[in-house]
């Protein structure tokens, strides 16, 4: 048996892959991430090269090399074509079968990642949601096989249950039929297939010189009917070489601008080129500062009557990607956040630094931590929010409008007390509460630890039937991520304060429901109330924590 011949070529590309695997395996997102900020960039009317360029990056230097050689990305130096390519080597290793798609039924297929890319451009990126942001399988890809770290496969499958069945799906398809998900779903694979229409280096095949063999065809990675052509057009083509190293009778070449080139030497220097243009740009990005290490709000120094935080500069820790903890520093000036600078992070730099400029951006503008998570960094923006939410705890909420509004409530209901003092306590409506009520109570939008009620003089008079027996109580109930337990103070037969003492769930998640939560329970004098959209389990276990502890309030 005759054995194959090893390719110089082939044993280059894989080395090159495995390389990239470890060294830069967000180049393909960070890409595809670029282009959608670019595209709302200019849809939004707020395009801004100085915020842009660090996300373009990868953008900007893939592809015009994609505009000259085609998809060579894909081939060369995509981890996730590299990971494709790892299982189908696998599988035919170990089954020994080559599948077969028909040529017609695989050039319809490969118009499916048209379609994903027009949904992502229309359905995502126009409307810059996030409710798919769970979906992506290039996301649980990233947890499951970064290349040192252990895959973190119970935080995949209970945060990005969609996107790991995907994943799961494409991988085993993968074992069957090369490069499945490049020719059938890639969304970025689909706009450099367009791009490849223009490029300048092609596979040549003279026909004429040709057998019957279609080896060339057999060994296309992606498809290609390589034997119905003399000259490789197909914006499908990602360079592998694959047919240039497998043709028996060396009838397949590679040409520049018709001129026939050694694709190693010139695979080689491009790969060369474009890892060394990735590396200058970010080196020469840091010398000038682009990368937005630090936002500074030119609103920020106006002085505000209605001060949200305390003046100070404040430090707080949020868990990125992996489980990576980012920790940033936050300055708070005239009652507003100011700045916001990072101070370590262990996610990836590349993931991180694009959410970093425009997360921090969007919390200085809008005041506040609840903003739209990056696309391509989801987990290493909700890393950033949660740090600065984080540091925005130990900054203790003063607000001055919700005080003035507060007080000038209390004295009004004060002065008509005085002015009814005359009349009976049987005349006094029983609603004439409701407006104390109403008034103290915190804002639900602010992340206070503590909501609490000032009982007014009429309040005190005017209920005859008490709830509860005056005192402070303590009770747990179960939350998302374990136990609860909170403190509730009862004055004059009411529920007047309701205080966390610990909690187990996320913080972000669990604040949100405390706000609001702790806020109904007081006004409604009771724990029937709504759980909070979006953080249910969090809701529920705060209002078992309240009602553990009123039960020892007889």
């Amino acid at each position: 048996m005759k054995k194959s011949k090893i390719s110089i070529i082939q044993i280059t590309r894989l080395i090159i892959q495995i390389l990239f695997f470890i060294v830069l395996p967000s180049l393909y997102i960070d890409t595809f991430a670029g282009i959608k900020q670019l595209y709302i960039a200019i849809i939004s009317k707020s395009f801004s090269a100085t915020t842009l360029l660090p996300q373009l990056l990868s953008a900007i230097i893939i592809i015009p090399f994609t505009l000259i050689m085609g998809r060579f990305f894909c081939g060369w130096m995509c981890a996730y074509g590299a990971f494709g390519d790892f299982i189908y080597g696998i599988s035919k290793k170990v089954f020994k079968v080559k599948f077969v798609m028909d040529e017609s039924i695989d050039k319809v297929l490969k118009y499916i990642k048209y379609v994903v890319l027009a949904f992502s451009v229309f359905a995502i990126w126009t409307i810059n949601s996030n409710v798919y942001s769970t979906f992506s399988p290039w996301d649980a890809f990233g947890m499951l096989v970064a290349v040192g770290k252990l895959p973190d496969l119970s935080y995949v499958i209970a945060n990005l249950t969609f996107g790991f069945s995907l994943f799961l799906l494409i991988t085993i398809a993968s074992a069957f039929i090369e490069r499945f998900f490049c020719r059938y779903l890639c969304p970025l694979g689909a706009i450099f297939t367009v791009v490849s229409r223009l490029k300048i280096a092609r596979i040549h095949k003279d026909r004429t010189n040709c057998g019957k063999c279609r080896i060339c065809t057999n060994n296309c990675a992606m498809g290609i009917p390589l034997y119905k052509t003399d000259v490789v057009n197909s914006g499908e083509c990602i360079d592998c070489m694959k047919c240039v190293t497998a043709c028996p009778r060396r009838n397949v070449t590679f040409k520049v601008s018709e001129k026939d080139v050694r694709p190693l030497v010139t695979s080689a220097a491009v790969v060369t080129a474009m890892t060394g243009l990735y590396y200058a740009g970010n080196i020469g990005m840091n010398t000038l500062g682009i990368e937005n290490v630090q936002v500074t709000s030119s609103q920020s120094t106006q002085t505000n009557s209605e001060s949200l935080y305390k003046d100070g500069t404040y430090e707080g820790s949020g868990t990125g990607f992996r489980g990576a903890t980012t920790t940033v520093s936050v300055t708070v000036k005239n009652g507003k956040i100011s700045d916001i600078s990072a101070i370590s992070y262990r996610d990836d730099r590349p993931y991180f630094s694009r959410a970093f400029s425009k997360v921090s951006e969007e919390i200085i503008d809008n005041q506040s931590t609840d903003v739209n998570a990056v696309s391509g960094a989801t987990f290493s923006s909700r890393g950033i929010m949660a740090a600065v939410e984080d540091a925005l705890s130990s900054a203790n909420i003063t607000s001055s409008s919700s005080e003035t509004s507060t007080n000038k409530t209390t004295n009004e209901q004060t002065q008509s007390t005085n002015n009814e003092a005359n009349n009976s306590e049987q005349n006094v409506p029983s609603n004439q509460t409701q407006p104390s009520n109403n008034e103290v109570n915190a804002p639900s939008n602010n992340s206070q630890t503590t909501v609490s009620q000032a009982p007014s003089t009429s309040n005190s008079t005017s209920s005859t039937n008490f709830q509860y027996k005056d005192g402070t109580y303590e009770g747990s109930g179960r939350g998302f991520k374990g136990t609860t337990t909170v403190s509730v103070v009862v004055k004059n037969g009411k529920i007047t304060e309701v205080s966390t003492i610990s909690s187990r769930d996320d913080r972000r998640f669990y604040e949100r429901a405390y706000s609001v939560i702790s806020d109904e329970i007081i006004t409604s004098q009771s724990t029937e109330v709504n759980a909070v959209s979006g953080a249910t389990f969090s809701s529920n276990g705060i209002m078992q924590a309240v009602a553990d502890a009123l039960s020892n309030a007889k």
